[in-house]
């Protein structure tokens, strides 16, 4: 009974004998990748206060010559930038990204106020920038971006501000 039953099995689970057509492959991978994360304390951006070219604003600058790839010219299909941000200091903070390309001309940008929190409640705010096709076309030419954070005019801030920036993309790879 025991060898009917065995029999049975490996009768019902045989497959059909079709081939694969490249042409119908498909594959859609999608990755994460940390490309920005900081903290600054108030008196970073107080000291700021006479910063050139604006005043009351910190600055950094991000490598993203990854987007500016053939591969993501020739496979990309989506990106997404999500953004967590806590914010302690007693005043509102204005974060903004802007991507440049190899002759420093702004090729996307994306600001977003912060509300003022406090040390014992932090204001936190979580944000995404989905981008549409025609958006990635014009970003995936650039290799620059600067981060920014700026805020009203004041030298007695306290507090603490942390950001990170995830992007995801999500590739579309077909048998053609």
């Amino acid at each position: 009974m025991k060898y009917l039953i065995i029999m049975c099995l490996i009768f019902w689970s045989c497959t059909d004998d079709r081939s694969l057509d490249p042409e119908d492959f498909e594959a859609r991978p999608t990755f994460e990748v940390n490309v920005f994360q900081t903290q600054y304390a108030a008196e970073l951006i107080n000291a700021g206060n006479d910063s050139i070219p604006v005043s009351n604003t910190l600055r950094d600058y991000i490598d993203v010559d990854f987007l500016n790839e053939q591969f993501n010219a020739d496979y990309l299909v989506g990106l997404t930038f999500k953004v967590l941000a806590g914010n302690s200091i007693n005043r509102r903070q204005n974060l903004n990204f802007i991507f440049y390309d190899d002759n420093d001309v702004e090729t996307y940008r994306v600001s977003e106020p912060i509300a003022a929190g406090t040390e014992d409640q932090p204001t936190v705010k979580s944000f995404s920038v989905v981008l549409n096709a025609q958006e990635i076309a014009i970003i995936t030419s650039s290799v620059r971006a600067e981060f920014f954070v700026r805020q009203a005019s004041t030298a007695t801030n306290s507090g603490r501000m942390q950001v990170e920036c995830i992007v995801e993309a999500s590739y579309l790879y077909t048998g053609e």
